[in-house]
């Protein structure tokens, strides 16, 4: 890395992080952080998340010496490799850091289309990381950082609330389009679940991955309202859906949670779907 491409990328890190805190700022992804960029934290020495944007993330390399993942989804994980190659330490909550591994585990029967994706798009790579559980202690020198270990989404997702007023939040991202659980081992019951114990915390700004900081408790508290409500108005739409005689294939044409809005990879984005709508359904068939 040459000093004149430093100095550019030193002027992109500025142009592209927000304060926080003393020590805490945001790294916002391109794009505005929407996928298969994210939004990342960099905490002191700590930087949560690695798919900001390849620049952005070679513009803090020099701020940051460890890594941590709060799940390893393409556009959370991709930066991963990048950091290792300069020498940190990356923490990862799954075992599974190689592309074909993590292919088989999130998209089993689209593997070959995933791996062309998650290379192409979203820029993955294999890495190696270091395995860690919400026992493991990522506190700075001057804030104290709390794991919160959020199944749903993932089997492993973990947020992280710095100082206890800060929150990370990952893929509880707030955004319209609502809770995301489309691969085999997520669940729409846990994650909701997941979701409501943030009531019980005290923090006063959320970083979701996907959007824009949100300060304040009870603007923080509505939009966490609206966000579980998207569980129950998809519930009701594939309900009455299944009452008008639709079969599981008509349902997923229909497109109940991404809307119709499969611009590219249309056979991933309709597996995907395809397992939402499939946990929807057996809820609803178990109440019945």
């Amino acid at each position: 890395m040459n000093p004149w491409r430093n100095n550019v990328f030193i002027l992109i890190f500025y142009r592209e992080h927000v304060k926080l805190a003393d020590g805490v700022y945001l790294i916002e992804g391109q794009n505005r952080g929407r996928f298969p960029y994210c939004n990342c934290l960099l905490v002191d020495n700590l930087l949560i998340d690695s798919s900001c944007g390849k620049d952005r993330l070679e513009a803090v390399l020099d701020r940051f010496d460890e890594l941590v993942l709060t799940h390893t989804h393409p556009d959370h994980a991709s930066g991963a490799w990048l950091a290792e190659k300069y020498g940190k330490s990356v923490y990862t909550p799954h075992p599974a850091t190689t592309v074909e591994e993590l292919a088989r585990r999130f998209a089993p029967e689209v593997a070959d289309e995933w791996m062309d994706f998650a290379r192409n798009m979203a820029g993955l790579r294999d890495f190696s990381g270091i395995l860690y559980d919400e026992s493991h202690d990522f506190s700075t020198k001057n804030h104290e950082v709390e794991l919160i270990k959020t199944e749903g989404h993932t089997v492993d997702m973990h947020l992280f609330l710095i100082d206890g007023r800060i929150l990370f939040s990952a893929d509880i991202d707030l955004t319209p389009f609502g809770p995301w659980y489309g691969n085999p081992e997520s669940d729409p019951e846990m994650f909701k679940k997941s979701i409501e114990i943030l009531f019980d915390y005290d923090f006063t700004v959320i970083v979701p991955s996907h959007r824009k900081p949100v300060e304040g408790r009870e603007n923080i508290e509505a939009l966490l309202t609206e966000f579980l409500e998207h569980f129950d108005r998809r519930d009701e739409l594939i309900s009455e859906l299944l009452g008008r005689g639709y079969n599981i294939d008509m349902i997923v044409e229909h497109s109940p949670v991404y809307r119709g809005k499969k611009p590219a990879w249309r056979n991933i984005l309709d597996y995907f779907e395809r397992n939402m709508v499939l946990k929807h359904v057996k809820k609803l068939e178990g109440k019945n």
